[in-house]
């Protein structure tokens, strides 16, 4: 049974008080007070949860009472029924924050029933106001749960982003000191391509598919999120992590997903042995791991080692030292000319970057060009020999009426950037050399990477007047495919494509070539033939009907002044004065 509420009666007439405290004795647990302060006094000591207060009282008067309760946060909300003779009060009372008046001589029925109208008000609006607030409450805490899902969950797939990974991952370390562990990193080749070929819904779906399986096998393993675009990350027991079964898991969802292309999955692997380490580096070392095998079509799979870290450094260093090489000017073009296979005529050249260290003196590309294609620093890289090789041209411009073009090589990486056909066409812009001069290389595996980009900035290149050559063609395995789909000027023959192998392998090699260069002049397309380096290498080419050929075996890449120098010559000579 609920305990009764509790009436405060303030009035001075001692006859008055005992004729409403019997009135509501029944109702009410009920206190008294003979004047304003008693009744200020008995408030501040215990809950009252409504006040019959007279009005007309000596010394602190009703009014008095009333204003001091509602300056008092706790008293204010209490309800006040005020008692008084005079109707000139009943206004007042209510303006200053009275609930309701009951007249005197008292009416038992009209003020039984009022003060239980005003009782009820307040206890409906109070029973109101804390259901609103529980609601609040509730919707507070559930959209407190909304927003730590959405800060600790990726919003596609559902899984752990890379601060609820860590988080997690250290909380499965710590609550199990005496297991090992090992974290995971792992991500799809080349899967831009399948956004840019299927559209970004298949592409969800692919990620989906890794998302679901992930959770079908490894929900009670360990720990796994996606860090960012198609990379994920794992943390399970080690005999888990290298027994593989997920792997397959993963590379079969991949596959029911029906890409019309090999989706290949790349994995490394951190064995934990220093649980000190903060997670977000256990999982750059598995990264580095990852790197080491990306673009391997034979190992999918790499453990981490020190050496992998100690590369790492070497290559963060390498990269700092070419930042400061750059700033002082230590890169240089060298250009290996292209000469006409029929007549020796010199036709053109390439541009090769060549680093000239005053201590190392000059740099082999080998040892920086992937450090810098992988950091992205060769766009800077690039662009400067760009500028270069167009100074070059308006050199030898300025020295003969006419000059051969040269070519420079173009990373895949820099058709990322909207603007890089617009740098191009102010680039020439700026040195007043025609587009025909500056060739483009561009590599073949550049077209398998990024396809309909790439495609829509060669039409915009070719429109300005630029010729775009295919390198490396026949080091890839699309080479046929790409002959059709892709609208070059010319393509550049990796002699690498013969191999190191026997006579019979290279007798099919030779084959092929034989039925590729037909095929490529019967679409227009001239060849350079590059990296030629002996005369039955260049008997060949020319039984089979080679354009022009670029190697060893006729000219070294040289400094510009030297190229200068022989184009000069060449021009001086006649065509019949070269073997």
């Amino acid at each position: 049974m609920d305990a009764p509420r509790t009436m405060l009666i303030v009035d001075d007439s001692k006859v008055d008080r005992t004729l409403l405290a019997n009135l509501f004795a029944g109702s009410y647990k009920v206190l008294q007070a003979s004047g304003g302060r008693e009744s200020l006094d008995v408030l501040a000591r215990g809950k009252v949860d409504i006040v019959v207060l007279d009005i007309g009282m000596e010394g602190m008067d009703g009014f008095a009472v009333l204003e001091a309760m509602k300056a008092d946060p706790d008293l204010a909300d209490i309800p006040v029924i005020v008692e008084t003779c005079e109707t000139a009060h009943e206004e007042t009372a209510l303006t200053c924050g009275a609930d309701d008046f009951i007249a005197k001589p008292f009416n038992p029925v009209v003020a039984r029933k009022r003060v239980d109208n005003i009782v009820v008000k307040h206890v409906l609006e109070r029973e109101r106001l804390q259901a609103a607030l529980r609601e609040t409450e509730l919707l507070a805490a559930r959209r407190a749960q909304e927003l730590l899902h959405v800060a600790e969950h990726d919003r596609l797939t559902g899984l752990y982003n890379r601060t609820a990974f860590c988080r997690k991952t250290a909380e499965l370390l710590a609550a199990h000191p005496d297991e090992e562990f090992a974290v995971i990193q792992f991500d799809i080749e080349r899967f831009k391509i399948i956004n840019e070929l299927y559209g970004s819904a298949k592409g969800d779906e692919v990620l989906l598919a890794i998302a679901r399986t992930l959770g079908e096998w490894l929900h009670v393993a360990g720990v796994y999120g996606r860090m960012e675009g198609d990379r994920f990350a794992l943390c399970l027991p080690h005999d888990v992590a290298l027994e593989g079964d997920y792997v397959r898991a993963l590379e079969e969802a991949v596959a029911a997903t029906e890409v019309d292309r090999q989706v290949v999955l790349y994995f490394g692997v951190y064995e934990i042995e220093d649980r000190t380490m903060p997670v977000d580096i256990m999982c750059d070392r598995a990264n580095l791991a990852l790197h080491s095998v990306k673009g391997d079509y034979n190992t999918h799979f790499a453990l981490y080692d020190s050496d992998m870290h100690q590369t790492f450094l070497a290559n963060h260093e390498l990269v700092g030292e070419g930042e400061r090489a750059l700033r002082e000017g230590r890169f240089e073009p060298f250009v290996q000319p292209v000469f006409d296979l029929a007549t020796g005529a010199l036709v053109s050249g390439e541009a090769l970057v060549r680093w000239r260290d005053p201590q190392k003196g000059l740099v082999p590309p080998g040892q920086f060009l992937p450090f810098f294609e992988n950091s992205g620093f060769i766009i800077r890289l690039d662009g400067h020999i760009r500028e270069a090789v167009c100074q070059l041209l308006v050199q030898m411009s300025e020295q003969r009426s006419s000059c051969p073009p040269v070519s420079v090589n173009v990373s895949r990486l820099e058709f990322y950037d909207p603007r890089f056909c617009q740098n191009l066409i102010d680039l020439v812009s700026r040195y007043n050399v025609p587009p025909s001069l500056l060739r483009l290389e561009i590599t073949e595996s550049a077209y398998a990477d990024n396809l309909p980009q790439l495609l829509e900035a060669v039409a915009q290149l070719q429109s300005h007047g630029f010729t775009v050559l295919m390198d490396d063609f026949g080091a890839g395995y699309s080479s046929l495919s790409m002959l059709r789909d892709v609208p070059v000027d010319m393509i550049k023959l990796d002699m690498r494509f013969l191999g190191d192998g026997g006579a019979g392998a290279q007798e099919r090699e030779k084959g092929i070539l034989k039925a590729i260069v037909p095929m490529a002049k019967s679409l227009g397309l001239p060849i350079i033939a590059e990296g030629v380096e002996t005369a039955d290498q260049a008997a060949f080419l020319k039984s089979i009907g080679c354009d022009y050929v670029q190697g060893f075996l006729y000219a070294r890449p040289m400094p510009r002044d030297e190229y200068v120098a022989l184009v000069a010559a060449a021009a001086a000579a006649t065509p019949g004065e070269r073997g």
